[in-house]
């Protein structure tokens, strides 16, 4: 009787609603801090959930081909975009750069950078490495066109960890990220002329097979609130 029970509340009991995985996203450390409230409000609207991982684009993208299970990513270069399989490609930003020094630094701008380096007075200039990480091949590139030559570098695997070095005293001065670098305390952030490096069209990929909700992020990133949250933290319009 009581197995006879059992089994008719079994076949009467609703199936139990299994919630839908977290959707899983790459992103360039530059977004670091801009992007999680716009991932809550996407959420919060919703119901949608992200696993969002941050780190340098070119090690982002080699996961991805790799087999990594990205719905989305959120690149900051659009040469990685296109190693990617066909999906679709959104440009969201324009990459920013910016020198940071500690506030009693004597060095002030590019100029006063290469004369530290030029008489031998700066430890360690930290940038990202370019091998992987568009904002370092950026930093380089500004180095080549302020004339800086033979600079001490400390290479950080994406932007996050190069101002990290500049933060903790590991490095005399950085060259990273202009929105990560405004929200560092203790620094003089001195914003660098894009003209001297190539632009960082900051580009997304929804990929191939991805759901809605990777595309509602998508959607918002690019959309008014996005863009305006975007350039309120330092980035340029696309």
């Amino acid at each position: 009787m009581l197995r006879r029970l059992l089994i008719l509340f079994a076949l009467m009991w609703p199936p139990a609603v299994q919630a839908a995985p977290p959707v899983p996203v790459a992103a360039a450390a530059d977004l670091r801090l801009v992007l999680p409230p716009l991932v809550a409000a996407v959420e919060a609207r919703s119901g949608a959930r992200y696993n969002v991982s941050f780190g340098s684009s070119g090690q982002m993208v080699q996961q991805a081909l790799n087999g990594a299970p990205f719905q989305l990513l959120l690149l900051a270069d659009s040469a990685l975009a296109s190693k990617l399989p066909a999906g679709e490609r959104r440009a969201y930003a324009l990459g920013r750069l910016a020198l940071v020094v500690p506030a009693g630094s004597a060095i002030r701008d590019l100029a006063g950078l290469k004369a530290a380096v030029a008489a031998g007075r700066l430890r360690h200039l930290a940038i990202a490495n370019p091998a992987h990480a568009p904002y370092g091949a950026a930093a380089r590139a500004v180095l080549a066109s302020a004339g800086i030559k033979g600079a001490p570098l400390v290479l950080g695997d994406n932007v996050a960890q190069t101002l990290a070095f500049v933060t903790s005293g590991a490095a005399d001065a950085g060259i990273v990220a202009l929105p990560l670098a405004r929200a560092a305390g203790g620094l003089l952030v001195v914003p660098i002329n894009p003209a001297l490096h190539p632009p960082l069209v900051q580009t997304l990929v929804i990929m191939p097979g991805a759901g809605p909700a990777a595309r509602a992020l998508a959607d918002a990133i690019t959309g008014p609130a996005g863009q305006s949250a975007l350039l309120a933290a330092g980035f340029g319009r696309p």
